[in-house]
């Protein structure tokens, strides 16, 4: 059985890796503050697990949004540049 050899730098990576990676890290980013506004409100109120499950989703939530906003900005970005200078792709 034959594999494909796996390339891992920068240009093979696809849009979709691309955003992939996007929404990875946008979740990242927004689990970690949730996770704190929950220890917080549960020193104060206690629960902490119903508290730290709530406000770490809101957070994964929040952040999977502004992942895919920034995600969709920067693309319609990059593809009015190409469409205004064609020949700039084949420098890339």
């Amino acid at each position: 059985m034959r594999t494909m050899p796996t390339d891992y730098s920068r240009a093979a990576r696809t849009p979709l890796d691309q955003e992939f990676t996007y929404l990875a890290i946008g979740m990242v980013a927004g689990a970690i503050p949730g996770i704190i506004v929950g220890f917080i409100v549960a020193a104060f109120v206690g629960h902490a697990a119903m508290w730290l499950s709530v406000f770490g989703g809101v957070g994964i939530v929040v952040g999977l949004v502004v992942a895919t906003l920034l995600y969709r900005r920067r693309r319609s970005k990059t593809s009015a540049t190409v469409a205004s200078d064609p020949g700039d792709r084949l420098k890339r």
